[in-house]
């Protein structure tokens, strides 16, 4: 399937599509379907989604996609959508391939010109088969609208102390550097934010639990860098 990233694709992080521990986690969940009078959080998360994208719309999900019979839900959402695996996806992403309006993007994508030297750099630093086989180093590179974009599912140069995918975040950390990166696009942090003006958190909590065209995500980005 082909899936190209412009500033009309819908980005969105972190569903957690049937997982039950994170509604007591994120307390904003629970809120946001009382408030839309919901019993099911998922369900409001679902038709969120269905307002704000049409069926023929292009949307990159940052990882964390589903949990247990969080499945169901995925085959409701409109659109042509792309998983960038995230740390909760391992055991999960293959069943995507049962959807035909899903796909997955697994590895690092580099849509730049400088793709094989930081590839090359990347593998002396760090060793080829670290970076090639690592399931969890997932992100695409791109040149979009004049600024550079790594959208990953975890945030560059933020995380908890002894972080268990230290090793892959050095990875993205180094890249993110590497390319030259104006902008790190990602989720996995929820509620929270990194503090980084050249972050941009699009995780559900972040957008009202709907996906946002990249065109938005830029025009907000640029105007809290530069009040």
């Amino acid at each position: 399937m082909s899936f190209t990233i412009t500033k009309d694709t819908f980005l969105i992080s972190d569903s957690h599509f049937g997982h039950k521990a994170v509604l007591k986690k994120e307390p904003s969940r629970l809120q946001c379907a009382e408030a839309h009078k919901y019993n099911d959080f998922y369900a409001l998360h679902r038709d969120l989604w269905n307002q704000a994208v049409g069926k023929k719309d292009k949307v990159l999900h940052l990882g964390d996609l589903y949990f247990e019979d969080g499945f169901p839900y995925l085959k409701e959402l409109k659109g042509t959508k792309m998983l960038v695996i995230g740390n909760n996806d391992i055991k999960k992403y293959e069943k995507l391939k049962n959807l035909k309006s899903w796909s997955v993007q697994k590895g690092l994508k580099l849509h730049i010109p400088e793709q094989e030297q930081i590839l090359k750099r990347l593998y002396t630093e760090f060793g080829k088969s670290m970076v090639k086989d690592d399931i969890y180093l997932n992100a695409i590179v791109q040149d979009i609208a004049g600024e550079r974009i790594m959208f990953s599912h975890f945030p560059v140069f933020n995380r908890k102390v002894n972080d268990r995918f230290n090793e892959t975040r050095d990875i993205l950390d180094r890249l993110f550097k590497l390319a030259d990166c104006s902008l790190n696009i990602h989720g996995h942090i929820h509620s929270r934010q990194t503090g980084h003006s050249f972050c941009f958190n699009v995780s559900c909590e972040q957008l009202g639990f709907a996906p946002k065209r990249l065109s938005d995500i830029l025009k907000l980005w640029r105007y809290k860098t530069h009040i």
